[in-house]
């Protein structure tokens, strides 16, 4: 997935989630669900395809890891405990559904870094911009949970913008 899979089908399982949570229970904030869905992406695309590519060979590394996102949910729980503030907390669970949308179950040298090895496999990454455009346009997997990611955040902006919830959204991160 690129992007719009992650962020809609992020937000559609913690929507739904939500739905079966009692409300005095979590009060979520989807600017961090969003942040989070595609927070691997933004370190480790950088890091292992840019800036560090003949040392890592791999544009999924730490941020990819299970390290990474419980790391993330454990200081999101301590902060939430002491301070009432989740917004951390919601970074791990968007960041942990992401390794989820992108099966890294498959590569087990990644997600249970550091503990096979703290070297991270090389992945054949080529021209990986022109491959995912390439695969957006011909691959039904591929361009299929773009499609739906999108639709659900229009769906959701489309219910924001009507119900004049775009100011509320971005103050408290609240889908009415």
């Amino acid at each position: 997935m690129i992007f719009f899979g992650h962020l809609g089908i992020t937000t559609g399982i913690v929507r739904i989630c939500e739905k079966f949570t009692p409300k005095k229970d979590l009060d979520i904030d989807y600017r961090y669900i969003l942040v989070g869905s595609v927070l691997p992406d933004i370190i480790d695309k950088p890091i292992g395809a840019f800036f560090l590519r003949n040392v890592f060979h791999n544009s999924r590394i730490f941020a990819h890891s299970l390290l990474f996102g419980i790391t993330l949910l454990c200081i999101g729980a301590y902060r939430k405990s002491k301070c009432g503030k989740a917004g951390i907390l919601f970074l791990g669970i968007g960041s942990l559904i992401h390794q989820l949308l992108d099966s890294m179950w498959l590569y087990p040298k990644i997600s249970l870094w550091p503990f096979l090895g703290l070297k991270f496999p090389a992945r054949p990454e080529g021209s990986w911009v022109a491959d995912d455009f390439t695969r957006l346009v011909s691959d039904p997997k591929y361009y299929g949970p773009e499609l739906f990611g999108f639709i659900i955040i229009a769906y959701y902006f489309i219910k924001l913008v009507r119900n004049n919830g775009i100011k509320e959204f971005l103050k408290t991160g609240r889908i009415q």
